[in-house]
């Protein structure tokens, strides 16, 4: 299926453009989309071992501030494509959710975006997907609820762990994950097909 003149961006999680990130991108591309994958890090992804190292590096070098830069690059790429979508993963997740509020974008999904529970007051501008597993490391539900009147936000709670779509990851879960991307697919199609 081609998707012409569709930009998608996408936000990795916590440890970089690994070989997950890769792959999501690749997947869009065979769709037809123009995919974009900011590599915040600058440098090699890390290990799935490397939890506390990538998280401290992505505190100390990255933050959840940089969402304003990548609103730079959304805002480019609405000038030169019909749709842009935001599609991000865990801290990826949290910033494509603070991004989903400046107007720059069609649609956003945020899958296990687990810091979003530090920015309730976002109001998204455009339909946004907030896909959560159920087993997280905070209160899901107790954030689901807060997510009750925001208009544009669409919310999903599988049940599974944090980081369920990534086949290479400790937490991936199949048959989850399957769901997972069927939903986010036919979120994806609902915005391009407009």
């Amino acid at each position: 299926m081609s998707i012409p003149k569709t930009a998608l961006v996408i936000l990795p999680e916590i440890y970089g453009c690994n070989a997950f990130a890769v792959g999501v991108q690749e997947k869009y591309r065979q769709m037809g989309m123009a995919v974009f994958c900011p590599n915040l890090w600058l440098r090699p992804p890390f290990g799935y071992s490397e939890l506390s190292s990538a998280y401290a590096y992505f505190q100390r070098n990255i933050g959840f501030q940089v969402y304003r830069d990548i609103d730079y690059l959304l805002e480019e790429l609405q000038a030169a494509y019909d749709r842009v979508l935001i599609l991000g993963f865990s801290v990826g997740g949290t910033l494509a959710w603070r991004c989903s509020a400046l107007g720059h974008a069609d649609g956003v999904i945020a899958c296990y975006g687990s810091r979003i529970r530090d920015y309730p007051e976002v109001e998204p501008v455009c339909p946004t997907l907030l896909l959560f597993a159920e087993h997280d490391s905070f209160p899901v539900m107790a954030l689901i609820r807060q997510m009750k009147g925001k208009k544009c936000v669409r919310t999903l709670v599988l049940p599974a762990e944090h980081g369920f779509l990534d086949a290479e990851g400790p937490n991936y879960c199949r048959q989850q994950a399957e769901e997972g991307w069927r939903q986010i697919e036919a979120f994806m199609m609902q915005i391009v097909s407009k």
